[in-house]
């Protein structure tokens, strides 16, 4: 009898393949990472609550490290392109290449944390962010500067998609806002010192800008000690093969895809002009990418990018919106710098100084919401109101110019920041509350992985936009001969009154980045309907039985707004006749 049921079982999984099912990997169950997921999961039950802080207080210093670096580049781009003498797309391509090889390596890093582990994943995104910090630190070159960044953001992409991981690994979808809420005070911090710290050092020496890059190692040396003292909480035997049942097609396709894109958007308009083949070349190259990569990944057994995560239609509603926030975002942060050097001739340090409304409202509405919500499990209202406060201020920053006052400037960018925050959180929530509790942590990581994204498409769009629309404004105020590409030498010759005319100059620039506002008004328009046809389901209580299950939160249609809408259409008694 013993020996029929042994049989039978062993004939389930055959019978199962027959009809259909996920055909069963033939190995050892020591090395199958779900079958590890799973173990270890069941073990951070017995976790200590100091240990779980302490986890998280060294994925916050990361988080700010990470951020510090993103936005001091902002306010130190004209003292790197005076010493370096690189060209206004060069400069801008210091940030946008951190964010993009940050972008490409999140998924990377997130499938070999299955494999080899979170701490020796987060450890080997470590080292990656101290190389590049060191390359470009000790940089003389705008070529080794750019290589440095670029492994700058190699290694700041591991720990912003493992954080993901780890939190869904520490603490259930409620708490996980406030955990998230403490995350993104970091991001916060990160980001109100980043400008000051970049524009005092720069303010006193054009060559002072590498410290900023120096600063950054110690930091994360404690954080590399901290990491390998405390997360080696997956102690599971694995077996180093299961590298090679990473998605290594996915991942090359979306390194391709990916690159292609951003190229002839930094490109278009400033290096070559928008009908050249170096344009038109890359983006067709990535437009079947991108349709290779989503046949693929539909075909292959374990993909990069979780299936379950595109099933929903609120899901990818809630993906969408954090790419599109990501790409406002930091289109805000680098053209507002713009905005004060270029038109309001400020120098770094005041740039730092003017943006702090921006930046440091951000911290509060965030943490506020990510409380908020983990008292009380709703999050739509301020989706709602971040995308309409969106929309609102981006169309009021077109009546900008060289004569607006100080006050307008400082409160709208005030409200700026307000608008980013409350939506912030929310969109990471609201992948969590509409997908099945098993992708949650992948979600999280993919949230993070498209906000990178967009924040690099907010670089490069803003770019081509501002670009295009320089040369016309140039050529309406008599400066057709002057090339775009010199843009930053233009803007820092006319805070000198070296040989163009002041004025002219500062109109070119304040009529070219209104087009900009514009295009970004609409965009939050985008996400402001995404956010209407969102749903948005309650966060179940620890103590509900559906929080650890399979599933997540019940969604209804009636948790969207539009849903509710339809709702109330449809029980409207008929007109009488």
């Amino acid at each position: 009898m013993a020996d029929e049921i042994i049989r039978d079982e062993r004939a389930e999984p055959e019978s199962g393949a027959e009809k259909g099912a996920m055909p069963t990997i033939t190995q050892d169950a020591d090395s199958d990472p779900a079958i590890i997921e799973k173990a270890e999961t069941e073990s951070l039950q017995d976790m200590g609550r100091w240990r779980r802080m302490g986890i998280i207080f060294v994925l916050n210093t990361v988080t700010m490290i990470s951020a510090f670096d993103a936005t001091s580049i902002c306010v130190i781009l004209p003292a790197m392109a005076r010493q370096l003498n690189a060209s206004f797309s060069i400069s801008l391509s210091m940030g946008s290449a951190v964010l993009l090889t940050s972008a490409i390596s999140q998924p990377i890093f997130a499938e070999l944390a299955h494999v080899i582990g979170r701490r020796p994943a987060y450890l080997a995104a470590l080292v990656f962010f101290m190389t590049g910090s060191i390359v470009s630190g000790f940089s003389n070159s705008s070529v080794m500067l750019l290589a440095g960044r670029a492994i700058q953001g190699v290694g700041s992409g591991g720990p912003q998609a493992l954080s993901g991981l780890v939190m869904a690994d520490l603490y259930s979808a409620r708490k996980r806002s406030g955990s998230m809420a403490y995350q993104q005070m970091s991001w916060a911090l990160g980001t109100i010192t980043g400008p000051l710290v970049g524009g005092a050092i720069v303010q006193s020496k054009d060559s002072a800008w590498r410290w900023i890059f120096r600063a950054s190692l110690p930091f994360l040396v404690l954080s590399f000690i901290g990491a390998w003292a405390l997360m080696g909480y997956d102690k599971h035997q694995r077996n180093c093969r299961d590298i090679k049942q990473i998605d290594w097609i996915g991942v090359f396709l979306y390194m391709i895809s990916s690159v292609s894109l951003i190229l002839p958007l930094t490109w278009g308009g400033s290096r070559f002009p928008w009908k050249s083949p170096a344009i038109i070349v890359p983006f067709v190259v990535s437009f079947f990418a991108f349709i290779a990569l989503g046949v693929y990944e539909k075909k292959v057994e374990r993909p990069m990018f979780r299936r379950g995560l595109f099933r929903k239609w609120s899901t990818i509603c809630h993906l969408t919106m954090s790419a599109l926030h990501g790409l406002l975002m930091w289109m805000v942060l680098y053209y507002l710098a713009v905005y004060f050097m270029g038109v309001k001739s400020q120098t770094p340090l005041m740039t730092g100084v003017w943006a702090l409304p921006a930046t440091i409202s951000v911290a509060p509405m965030a943490a506020l919401v990510g409380l908020v919500t983990q008292k009380t499990g709703k999050y739509q209202g301020f989706l709602i109101g971040g995308w309409s406060l969106l929309v609102a201020i981006f169309g009021v920053l077109t009546i900008l110019d060289k004569d607006s006052s100080t006050a307008t400037i400082l409160v709208l960018a005030m409200f700026m920041g307000i608008a980013m925050g409350l939506i912030f959180p929310v969109m990471t929530i609201g992948v969590q509350a509409t997908c099945n509790e098993e992708d949650a942590g992948h979600g999280i990581s993919l949230i993070l992985v498209l906000r990178t994204m967009g924040q690099c498409l907010g670089i490069a769009i803003g770019m081509s936009i501002f670009s295009t629309q320089l040369a016309k404004e140039l050529k309406k105020v008599g400066l057709g001969n002057v090339q775009v590409s010199n843009a930053m030498q233009l803007m820092r010759a006319s805070m000198e009154d070296g040989g163009i005319d002041h004025t002219f100059m500062n109109m070119a620039v304040a009529a070219a980045l209104k087009k900009l506002w514009m295009a970004g008004s609409i965009m939050a328009g985008v996400g402001l309907i995404l956010c209407l046809f969102a749903r948005c389901p309650k966060l179940p209580r620890d103590s509900e039985p559906h929080e650890k299950g399979i599933s997540g939160p019940v969604s209804d249609p009636r948790d969207a707004v539009a849903g509710r809408v339809w709702g109330w259409l449809k029980s409207r008694p008929e007109p009488e006749c």
